[in-house]
């Protein structure tokens, strides 16, 4: 147990016992305050008057308890004299000589031995005297042990399994180590949950100790209780030192635990680069697949690790493997609503007919979870090689080959974009802009992925807007974006407002002109 330093006088030095007299009391509560400050005439004083020298605090520790954790011999010594219980312990089943040993205090452990303190005490978490001198590195009094007791219990376990070595190892305490190797401590003990001290080591990214278990040749491939190695500790508290020194050292990169999971698949769920492309540059399988079928990629995608996702597709992870449920990784992304996760996807090519268990898109998901954004994206992705109109629709020689992506389109102008809102607001009606959207070839799911989102009785103003924005991001830099609206609205019978449009266009044509002609006489 964990022994916690707490020095405020009401919690330290405050004695309770029912019946005392104030004066015994305010003499314990000085007796506790000396001890704490290593006062020793103080102490020497207090000791001279009425008071029970085992009166307890609110952990219920006794001053002897204090005298052992701060090592002063001499008040120790006062307070044995005076009939102190050696053996008494607190609220953690920690005893003076433990206390002793947990700060070590060599000299205090020795006096409290030579005064018949039992050398096979335990806390409540049995942690014995060789574990609390070897958890803290406590070298002196792990030297003082090994080398006095008959038998200082080497192997021994505490209540997780632990042994004296464990918690060394856990520490990264090296020295400690070495000096329990030579005296005999086993190296390939296991905890209750079947970790071992490369397993602890490794989780802590202690790398000296790695380096020393490694020397000794512990078994890199152990697996605890839920059958991760010491690779998957190191991956999974992102230890990339420590990966790279088990995978140098001959630990294989691809170890599956009970779900299934590698390293891989644990370092891509946590974005950790370094990990990654050191497993990769060993040979780990880029699209291994865990129990539930997913690769490091659906995990990436899954925690949200925009540069995970864009390094391992540029390693070559299969875009469109599935899950159990049939996912690939833009489903996940779709169904989250991770936007830069679908662009990154869409961009390498992902697989956007694909559908899920249940038939459902990456498009479906994305419109049924009101990813605006997701959704606009997949759709223009689509449009990249839509199908081409019947040959004797009468819109066959005005759309053929005019339709491709291009990331500095039209839309961008904001000319464009007022004129392309003011038809969808004014000059459609709730039909209409789906006439439209036919007519320029979009297909009957992505006019329903786009009417999904709905903000009320005019949300189709918003659907036409979001569908002639898709339109003008598919046009090529040599198509002029107005003349083909035009075009299209005389096609879906808006003769009208095309004719306005036209109009406003040359009265804006001129009145450019004249700007530039006055422009050009002002410089003259």
């Amino acid at each position: 147990m964990e022994e916690p330093e707490r020095h405020s006088g009401g919690e330290e030095g405050g004695a309770r016992a029912g019946g005392r007299t104030t004066r015994v009391l305010k003499n314990e509560l000085q007796l506790h305050e000396a001890v704490i400050k290593n006062d020793t005439d103080a102490v020497r004083r207090v000791l001279r008057e009425p008071l029970d020298v085992n009166s307890r605090n609110n952990y219920g520790r006794a001053p002897i308890h204090w005298a052992a954790s701060r090592g002063n011999t001499d008040i120790l010594e006062m307070l044995i004299g005076a009939k102190s219980d050696i053996e008494a312990k607190d609220k953690y089943g920690m005893r003076p000589i433990l206390m002793a040993a947990w700060h070590g205090h060599k000299d205090a452990v020795q006096m409290l031995i030579n005064c018949g303190a039992s050398v096979v005490a335990v806390n409540k978490k049995q942690y014995t005297l060789l574990m609390c001198a070897s958890r803290n590195n406590r070298l002196d009094v792990l030297d003082f042990l090994l080398d006095t007791l008959e038998n200082p219990r080497l192997d021994v376990v505490d209540a997780d399994g632990q042994t004296a070595l464990f918690h060394a190892a856990a520490g990264g305490h090296t020295a400690a180590v070495r000096r329990l190797l030579e005296a005999g401590a086993r190296i390939d003990v296991r905890n209750k949950q079947g970790r071992t001290p490369l397993h602890a080591a490794a989780e802590k990214g202690h790398v000296e100790m790695v380096e020393l278990l490694l020397r000794r040749d512990v078994d890199v491939s152990a697996r605890d209780g839920d059958g991760n190695t010491a690779l998957h500790a190191a991956a999974e508290n992102q230890q990339t030192r420590c990966v790279q020194l088990l995978l140098e050292r001959g630990c294989p990169p691809d170890p599956a635990n009970k779900k299934g999971f590698t390293p891989l698949h644990v370092a891509s769920s946590l974005g950790c680069r370094g990990i990654i492309e050191a497993l990769l540059q060993h040979g780990s399988a880029l699209n291994c697949r865990s129990e539930n079928g997913s690769t490091p990629l659906h995990l990436a995608c899954q925690a949200n690790e925009r540069d995970t996702v864009e390094l391992l597709t540029a390693k070559g992870a299969d875009l469109n493997a599935l899950n159990a449920r049939l996912q690939s990784p833009i489903h996940i992304a779709a169904e989250l609503g991770y936007v830069e996760i679908c662009k990154l996807l869409l961009a390498a090519g992902a697989n956007i007919d694909q559908k899920e268990q249940g038939g459902k898109t990456p498009l479906y998901i994305a419109a049924r979870g009101s990813f605006t954004a997701i959704v606009d994206m997949i759709i223009r992705t689509a449009r990249l090689d839509y199908p081409q109109p019947d040959g004797d629709s009468p819109e066959a020689g005005l759309r053929a080959g005019k339709w491709r992506y291009s990331c500095d389109g039209h839309a961008s102008n904001e000319r464009l974009r007022d004129v392309l809102w003011k038809v969808a607001s004014k000059q459609l009606s709730a039909g209409e802009w789906k006439r439209l959207a036919h007519h320029w070839a979009f297909t009957d799911d992505q006019i329903k992925a786009i009417e999904h989102q709905y903000t009320g009785p005019s949300s189709y103003k918003e659907h036409g807007f979001r569908m002639m924005l898709i339109w003008a991001h598919s046009l090529p830099p040599q198509i002029n974006p107005m003349k083909e609206l035009c075009d299209s609205l005389v096609a879906i019978g808006k003769k009208s407002v095309a004719e306005n449009i036209r109009k406003k266009m040359e009265d804006d044509e001129h009145g450019n002109k004249g700007k530039r002609k006055c422009h050009t006489c002002s410089v003259t």
